[in-house]
């Protein structure tokens, strides 16, 4: 076996990746996708084609809205920063974003949780669609606040997401509305999403 790899870079290059066909050519103007959109529009109506746009929230069903294809704001490349700054270093650490899952539902569901470890922690088994799932690993959680400035005083709670994995190693996004003892209400919990 080995008991070190050592890894030396004497110089390295930014990686623009693009598109490619199937072909291998990386000509992508967007003019295909045009074309194929705009012949779908013509028979189905200007609805049949909707366009991701991401929102300003930190809500999971308030980040992503739909808009017809030819209303959709393009996507804007971010200029490009330069590779040498004065009096500052680069940043080359990846972004850390919360993993999400693949499957995100448009209204999350309600689900019952009989019994939880610690009041603030991960249930152990949980209840969805009259089926019993029994927890075999959890992580989190990844604390939600409210947006309070669109909202009514009152009218959403703090949540609590968690990453589960079942027995059987399927994984959900589940999470727990509100806090313990920060109401006369209990807690109740929802499942938000599935990953592949």
């Amino acid at each position: 076996g080995f008991d070190l790899v050592r890894l030396s870079v004497l110089s390295a290059a930014a990686f623009d990746m693009q598109q490619a066909d199937l072909t291998g050519e990386t000509r992508d103007d967007g003019a295909d996708i045009a074309l194929f959109a705009d012949r779908i529009r013509a028979r189905l109506g200007d609805s049949a084609v909707l366009k991701p746009v991401a929102v300003e929230s930190h809500l999971p069903e308030r980040a992503v809205a739909t808009h017809p294809y030819a209303e959709a704001p393009q996507r804007v490349s971010p200029p490009k920063q330069p590779d040498k700054m004065p009096g500052k270093m680069k940043d080359t650490r990846p972004g850390l974003r919360p993993e999400r899952p693949i499957r995100l539902f448009r209204s999350p569901e309600p689900i019952e949780v009989p019994a939880t470890e610690m009041p603030e922690g991960p249930p152990m088994n949980f209840r969805w669609r009259r089926a019993l799932y029994r927890v075999a690993r959890a992580e989190g959680p990844e604390r939600i606040a409210p947006e309070w400035w669109r909202e009514a005083a009152g009218q959403e709670a703090t949540r609590d997401y968690f990453r589960i994995e079942d027995s059987d190693g399927r994984r959900y996004w589940l999470y727990r509305q509100g806090l313990y003892g920060a109401s006369q209400a209990a807690p109740r919990w929802f499942m938000h999403g599935v990953f592949a």
